[in-house]
């Protein structure tokens, strides 16, 4: 097994416990995933008490890879419109790290570039002496006196834990449930993980329109009981739809109880609005039949061809039906597309078994949760992330208290 360390100009010292051939080493804090929330918690945990000995383990060969992926490589680190912003945006300021807001509230590194947050998380680690192992893989968490951390031929022992190992969102950047399964060996209860931020697969035939990006406004209904709504760009793809807006509305696109992938979206319907800002298009479409454009020509130039041709096809022409399908064109969900699509995971360790104030366990003690394992996602447009930096400031401060 591969691994990397970092240590300051001081290097660790170890209480090491032979197990037959199994190694153990005692550390006051052990951070299981080096993502967002996980370096997070280390910088302030050690910042807070530089005499810690705290021990990163990482899966992956490289410490913040999903980090690398986030806002398509530039990193949307938070939004102006969270609570807690001021507070990343200082710890960032802190590390260096300038930033910049654009118009709908999203926070970027100046450099627009994801690789400037991680290599800052990362310098920080090593100027304070945070160990870190890459490349390893921790198949067990068990709580004795102290907690065993289960990590290949060693055995690592902490006195305090954070399981901050990500969803299961991603699973090329090692987020593939791992802390769902430390968290119910440990006792606790874990909301049944979905994936969400992701394109939705629908029942019809997509091959003409597959490719085609149109502004619209999206509603997602419920046994006719609009559900969600957001305006932003659509994307026709071969399944189905995609685009941000799409995203955010697979956060409401679930599975009721009882029902199975075959039939429980059939109560679901999503309609398109692709004239938002006009209450009816009725007076458009009458004054366009009356300069000429009528039948098949009724929506030349207003929609593109292979959209136009389709719902021409749909009203036959008509226009009144024309215009309900212009406001209100359905698609019937088939499911949403899986984890390795997915940005993010809805569901994970119940919220009413932490002290969300500290992110400790209310079963176990020394026991701290961080980041996309536990029970919350956000839309897109920095909320996740913002999620990470500031549970996982949150746990770093209490476990070094």
């Amino acid at each position: 097994m591969q691994e990397s360390c970092f240590f300051s100009e001081f290097p660790l010292i170890y209480d090491k416990i032979e197990y037959g051939e199994r190694v153990a080493m005692m550390y006051d804090i052990c951070i299981i995933g080096g993502g967002a929330s996980g370096m997070a918690a280390a910088i302030a945990a050690k910042e807070e008490n530089p005499s810690l000995k705290i021990l990163i383990t990482e899966k992956k060969n490289q410490l913040g890879k999903k980090i690398l992926a986030t806002g398509n490589g530039r990193c949307n680190l938070s939004n102006a419109a969270c609570p807690g912003s001021s507070q990343t945006l200082a710890f960032f300021e802190h590390l260096g790290v300038l930033t910049r807001t654009d118009r709908d509230g999203r926070i970027y590194p100046y450099t627009e570039d994801a690789r400037t947050v991680r290599d800052a998380l990362e310098q920080r680690l090593r100027q304070l002496g945070v160990e870190v192992m890459t490349s390893s893989e921790v198949s067990a968490v068990e709580k004795e006196e102290n907690f065993m951390i289960r990590l290949g031929n060693r055995l690592p022992e902490a006195k305090k834990v954070l399981i901050a190992c990500g969803g299961k969102a991603g699973s090329a950047f090692g987020t593939t449930g791992d802390g769902f399964r430390f968290a119910k060996q440990l006792g606790h209860r874990v909301e049944k993980p979905v994936p969400v931020l992701t394109a939705v697969d629908v029942k019809e035939d997509m091959t003409k329109l597959s490719g085609i990006r149109v502004k619209a406004k999206v509603r997602l209904r419920h046994r006719g009981r609009t559900v969600f709504s957001e305006e932003g760009e659509v994307q026709f793809t071969a399944a189905g739809l995609s685009g941000i807006c799409v995203f955010n509305l697979s956060r409401y696109l679930l599975l009721p109880p009882g029902t199975t992938m075959e039939n429980g979206f059939d109560d679901y319907e999503i309609l398109l609005d692709f004239f938002p800002e006009r209450e009816d298009v009725r007076p458009l479409l009458e004054t366009r039949r009356a300069c000429g454009f009528e039948r098949e020509r009724l929506l030349q130039f207003l929609l593109r061809r292979p959209l136009a041709e389709l719902i021409y096809q749909e009203s036959e022409g008509d226009v009144d039906k024309t215009a309900i399908l212009l406001k209100a064109f359905p698609f019937h969900p088939r499911g949403v597309r899986g984890w390795d699509f997915a940005q993010a995971t809805k569901g994970g360790v119940n919220l009413e078994e932490i002290n969300m104030g500290t992110m400790e366990s209310r079963l176990i003690q020394g026991l701290y949760f961080a980041g996309e394992v536990i029970d919350y996602d956000g839309p897109c447009g920095g909320y996740n992330l913002q999620n990470a930096w500031e549970t996982g400031l949150r746990a770093g401060k209490e476990m070094a208290r």
